[in-house]
């Protein structure tokens, strides 16, 4: 990796949640390498161990931890929250500023992103601050892509200079802040939607995913005319309200093609696709492989 020092040194800082008290939450030896101060408002960082069982710790930055696969579990706690889920690509646990966590698991690696939350305000134009919602365990490709475009760009030795990575955290901001900032906190992005209206429409598409989406039904949950509501919701997604719809729907057919040994024609219908030709078109369009070959290389994964 190239980075600032053969020794680093990590950025990201934890204190105790009950003193204030600067804390470390895991051996300095397990930290690969940091972008340290290399780009405003965000740290990226790579650390790896045989087994990580923190203190209670908080962050004053807004972390999103993209866990490599290892060993076979996370236990998480975040406040007054716990769970566990199996480790796999493309899980990402989301620590908001501010929130007590504990995380446990065995053997395996975790890259951090580390944005001040005064970065996820300003990207989304808010004009008051922006609370997260803490999650255990999300599949959020947006969040995946933007982490490990960082990740490359600090293993070439940062040849694309400040501003790309300023970018990519930019980026990565405004989409915390739409898809999971707390209802009420933060005010509308500029020509997007207001946040209790967004949030309103997020849940009903994520609740009516399986059954016939119109672009009606989502201009009344907004409260809006469907011109004005089709183009505010592009400007807060950076999609059409369509293909956002597509694309939850996609997400959703992955666990199902990776944990079950249900038919693609099933797997079809049960998400509200049109045939399974088209089903199969729309996932190699968003993921690149074809749903056969996306079930196949996990069953292949297994065997080795």
């Amino acid at each position: 990796m190239s980075g600032d020092v053969a020794k680093p040194i990590s950025h990201v800082s934890t204190r105790d949640p009950r003193t204030g008290i600067a804390i470390s939450i895991a051996d300095d030896s397990t930290l690969a390498w940091s972008s340290a101060t290399r780009w405003n408002g965000v740290v990226v960082e790579l650390r790896c161990f045989e087994y990580l069982d923190t203190p209670p710790f908080r962050v004053h930055r807004h972390v999103v931890a993209l866990h490599r696969p290892g060993s076979p579990r996370i236990d998480v706690e975040l406040d007054d929250a716990r769970g566990s889920f199996a480790t796999r690509d493309g899980v990402v646990t989301l620590i908001p500023a501010g929130v007590r966590c504990r995380l446990r698991r065995g053997y395996g690696a975790v890259l951090v992103v580390a944005l001040t939350p005064s970065l996820v305000e300003q990207s989304h134009a808010a004009r008051r601050p922006v609370r997260l919602e803490a999650h255990g365990a999300l599949e959020d490709p947006q969040i995946v892509r933007i982490a490990t475009a960082l990740e490359a760009e600090a293993g070439a030795g940062y040849p694309s200079g400040h501003v790309y990575g300023e970018s990519m955290a930019t980026a990565l901001g405004a989409h915390l802040a739409t898809r999971y900032a707390c209802a009420g906190s933060s005010a509308t992005r500029a020509g997007g939607l207001a946040a209790h209206r967004l949030r309103r429409v997020l849940n009903y598409i994520d609740d009516n995913l399986t059954a016939d989406v119109r672009l009606d039904a989502l201009a009344r949950v907004a409260g809006l005319s469907q011109h004005r509501f089709a183009h505010n919701f592009k400007r807060s997604m950076g999609v059409p309200p369509h293909q956002f719809v597509i694309r939850r729907r996609i997400e959703l057919a992955k666990p199902m093609l990776r944990d079950t040994n249900d038919s693609i024609a099933r797997v079809t219908y049960a998400l509200g696709f049109a045939s399974p030709s088209r089903f199969t078109h729309l996932f190699r369009r968003e993921t690149g492989v074809t749903p056969s070959r996306y079930r196949a290389s996990f069953r292949d994964a297994d065997r080795d």
